[in-house]
C-alpha cells in the first residue's frame, strides 16, 4: 500500500458499540444507513444510530472514513475511536485490510440498486456523500485513484486527515501540517474537523497519467531483499546487485514488487518491449530528491523502532539526503536524461527543453507547494526578469498544467525547503500537459536511477547509451480529475500557513457550477 511516513508497530482495533452511549448523537449528520454499507466487510457492525422512525431529515453529508492506522504516530488507535463515534462505527473502514476501491464500489452498488427501486433517501446519499482519507499523501492518492478507476459517479469529494510526515497535499487543502494531539483530546475536536468536512469547498484537481516503456521483454522479476545497501546513482554498485541477488546487467525492466501501488504491468501493444503504467495526483519526482525517500524507506522498514515517531522519520530523512552525495560529488542529472521535450495541449508541438546541468533532481508538481508547504515554484517571486517568465502562468491545481522543477546541489535545495527567502526557489523548467522524458545512462554501462510518486519511491534500472532496446521512456499525461474537499475554516490543529495556502487555492481555481448535486439519479 502507498508509503506514508508516519508509523505505528502494531494493529489496532476498531471502536466498539459501547464506546458510543453518547448523550448528544451529533452522528446524524453524517449518517449512511447500513444496508447501504451491506458486503463491504464481513465484519460490519450493526447500525447504532438512531431507529429509522425518529430521524426527522434526511443526513445533509454522508461521510466515509478511511484510516490508515500504521500512520500517526500513537495516536492511530485514538483516532480510530473517535472517528467511530464522530460519524459511526460502520462507516470507518481501516487501511489497507479494507480498500478504498472495493468499498466504494460496493457502496455504489448498494445505492444504485436502491435508487431503481424508488429510493429517494439512497439518491440524496450518493449525490452528498463525503470521503475522508486519514493518512499522509500516499493514502490520499490512492483514495483518489480508486474513485477514479472504479468510474462511480457522480465522484464524491474527498478530504485528508494528515497523519503522514510530509502531508504535502493536507497543507495545500487546508487541513494542516500534521497529527494534532487537540484531535484525540476530546470528541469535540474531532467533530469539529468533521463538521470542516461537511462544510468544506468543493473543487476539481487535475490528475495524471504516467507509463514506462522498456525496449526489453518481460523477464522473471526478482524480490526485493530490502538491502541495508540502497542502489546509489552512479548506476552501477553492489548494493543494487546484492539487493536484488543477481548482476545490474542481468536485471529485469522493472522490479515490480518496488514499484508504487499505483503502477502495474499493462500490454505494451505493438510496441515491443514491456510498459508499467499508472496514475497518480500529486508530484513524480527522479533523481537526488527521490534518491533520499527511498534511502529512507530502507531504514523504516529494516529498522521500524527507529522511524516510529514523526520528528525521528523527518531527521532520517535528510541523514539520508545527505547520504546521496547531495551536498559532495552528485553527477547532472542529465548525465541520465537524454531528452525532456513537452507540450500545453494535445494541439500545441512538442518542444524540446535542456535540462540545466546544475540540476539534481526533476519534480513534476501538481500542486503548489511540496513536502508540507515548500515552495518550489517560487509563488511569492514576483521580481523575476521578463524572459524568465516569459509563457508561464500562475499555477493552480484544476489548469490542466504541470510544473517541472528542478532541485540543484545540497546548499540550495536546502535553502528552497526551508524558505530562507522568496527569491530562492527551484528552478522552473516548463509548464506542460504532457511530457516525455527520455533516460539513458551516458556512461556506457547500465545503471539505474530513483523515481518518487506520490510519496512512493523505487529504483529503477535504465539501459546503458547505445543499448540495442534503446532508452527508457516515461509518458506523463493530463488523464482527468478528481474532487477535493478545500478547507478554509480554523478548525483545531490546523496552523496559519496551512489556510494561507488553502484561501489561495480556492480563490484561484474554478468553483464547482453546481456545487447541489441532488436534482438527477445517477444509474449504471
Amino acid at each position: 500500500m502507498p508509503g506514508d511516513l508516519g508509523q505505528v508497530s502494531s494493529h489496532q482495533s476498531g471502536p466498539t458499540a459501547q464506546d458510543l452511549h453518547l448523550d448528544n448523537d451529533l452522528r446524524e449528520p453524517y449518517h449512511v444507513p447500513v444496508k447501504y454499507l451491506e458486503g463491504t466487510r464481513d465484519d460490519l457492525p450493526e447500525d447504532s444510530h438512531l431507529p429509522q422512525h425518529q430521524i426527522k431529515i434526511l443526513p445533509p453529508h454522508p461521510t466515509i472514513v478511511f484510516i490508515n492506522p500504521k500512520s500517526g504516530g500513537q495516536m492511530g488507535k485514538s483516532l480510530l475511536k473517535l472517528f467511530g463515534q464522530v460519524v459511526g462505527v460502520p462507516q470507518v473502514y481501516q487501511l489497507p485490510k479494507q480498500k478504498p476501491d472495493k468499498v466504494l464500489k460496493k457502496i455504489w452498488e448498494n445505492l444504485n440498486a436502491a435508487i431503481k427501486q424508488g429510493d429517494e433517501k439512497a439518491h440524496h446519499i450518493q449525490n452528498n456523500m463525503r470521503v475522508v482519507a486519514a493518512g499522509g499523501d500516499g493514502t490520499f492518492s490512492w483514495l483518489l485513484q480508486a474513485i477514479g478507476e472504479i468510474g462511480i459517479l457522480p465522484k464524491p469529494p474527498a478530504a485528508v486527515i494528515p497523519l503522514g510526515t510530509g502531508n504535502g497535499m493536507s497543507v495545500n487543502l487546508g487541513w494542516g501540517h500534521k497529527a494534532s494531539k487537540l484531535w484525540v483530546k476530546d470528541q469535540k475536536s474531532m467533530s469539529d474537523m468533521i463538521h470542516g468536512v461537511a462544510n468544506a469547498a468543493i473543487r476539481d484537481m487535475d490528475l495524471w497519467s504516467i507509463s514506462m516503456h522498456s525496449g526489453l521483454p518481460d523477464k522473471q522479476q526478482h524480490n526485493s531483499l530490502q538491502s541495508p545497501h540502497p542502489p546509489r546513482e552512479d548506476g552501477h554498485d553492489e548494493g543494487f546487485k546484492r539487493q536484488h541477488g543477481v548482476p545490474l546487467q542481468e536485471q529485469a525492466p522493472f522490479i515490480d514488487d518496488e514499484l508504487p501501488s499505483a503502477v502495474h504491468a499493462q500490454d505494451a501493444g505493438q510496441i515491443q518491449g514491456s510498459k508499467r503504467a499508472g496514475k497518480f495526483t500529486y508530484y513524480f519526482t527522479v533523481g537526488l530528491d527521490a534518491e533520499a525517500a527511498y534511502r529512507f524507506n530502507q531504514v523504516r522498514n529494516n529498522k521500524p523502532k527507529l522511524a516510529k515517531y514523526r520528528w525521528q522519520n523527518i531527521g532520517w530523512y535528510f541523514y539520508e539526503a545527505m547520504a546521496t552525495g547531495w551536498f559532495l560529488g552528485a553527477k547532472p542529472l542529465r548525465n541520465k536524461i537524454i531528452k525532456l521535450r513537452v507540450r500545453r495541449g494535445d494541439d500545441q508541438e512538442w518542444e524540446e527543453i535542456i535540462v540545466p546541468s546544475s540540476v539534481r533532481a526533476i519534480v513534476m508538481i501538481n500542486l503548489q507547494t511540496y513536502m508540507g508547504g515548500r515552495d518550489l515554484w517560487g509563488l511569492h517571486d514576483h521580481h523575476m526578469p521578463e524572459e524568465q517568465v516569459k509563457n508561464l502562468k500562475k499555477p493552480i491545481f484544476d489548469d490542466g498544467l504541470l510544473e517541472i522543477v528542478g532541485l540543484k546541489g545540497g546548499f540550495h535545495t536546502g535553502a528552497v525547503l526551508t524558505g530562507v527567502s522568496d527569491h530562492i526557489h527551484g528552478e522552473r523548467i516548463a509548464q506542460a500537459s504532457e511530457i516525455e522524458v527520455y533516460f539513458e545512462m551516458q556512461n556506457g554501462r547500465k545503471g539505474v536511477t530513483h523515481m518518487r510518486l506520490d510519496g512512493e519511491p523505487w529504483a529503477q534500472p535504465i539501459p546503458a547509451k547505445g543499448a540495442p532496446e534503446g532508452p527508457l521512456k516515461v509518458h506523463v499525461k493530463l488523464s482527468g480529475s478528481s474532487r477535493v474537499l478545500i478547507n478554509t475554516h480554523n478548525l483545531p490543529g490546523i496552523n496559519a500557513k496551512a489556510l494561507q495556502l488553502s484561501k489561495r487555492e480556492e480563490q484561484n481555481s474554478t468553483p464547482e457550477q453546481d456545487q447541489d448535486r441532488d436534482d438527477t439519479p445517477t444509474t449504471h
